[in-house]
């Protein structure tokens, strides 16, 4: 079985806030797709809340595509949680840079951190919510405000990638 691109990249090393293209592809079409790596928490040293994790992304994907999303150029396609609880991963049409991708990831969560304490959680009901008893909205305002006070970081494959050598090691 192939090595999915996430298992490419050394985690100790992996700084975190940060963004990072983990991969670029075509459609049959021409269209470029971008899957990113928007990582909160430095792997292996500390991870978000269920419940944080599942109210940040009943917002998340929302507020990433109004700061990003570029009318014929840019499209996000999904935003879905990391089970290693430390980021998200983020698909899109088109070609963004990682400046980019940063400053929306920064503005998305400032949306976060200041909801009001009262705030509704978009669609946490059993309608439209496998877990709709599973949300902290005090976790997903205390996860952005962590990562905005540590700040985001753009991050290269090459300055992270394993070592070949290493990757024979563990397998």
């Amino acid at each position: 079985m192939p090595l999915v691109d996430s298992f490419l990249v050394d985690h100790t090393i992996m700084p975190a806030p940060s963004v990072r293209k983990a991969k670029v592809m075509k459609t049959p079409k021409g269209d470029t797709i971008q899957v990113w790596d928007l990582r909160f928490k430095k792997p292996n040293h500390g991870r978000m809340t269920v419940k944080g994790i599942h109210t940040f992304e009943h917002y998340f994907a929302g507020f990433m595509r109004e700061h990003l999303n570029n009318p014929g150029v840019i499209e996000v396609i999904d935003i879905s949680p990391m089970g290693c609880q430390t980021g998200f991963y983020m698909s899109l049409i088109g070609e963004a840079q990682g400046d980019n991708v940063a400053k929306s990831f920064e503005l998305a969560l400032k949306d976060i951190a200041s909801l009001d304490d009262n705030a509704k959680i978009p669609a946490a009901n059993p309608y439209q919510c496998g877990s709709c008893d599973l949300h902290s909205l005090q976790d997903a305002k205390d996860i952005s405000k962590e990562v905005l006070e540590k700040g985001i970081v753009v991050v290269n494959n090459e300055d992270i990638a394993l070592d070949p050598e290493k990757l024979k090691d563990l397998a």
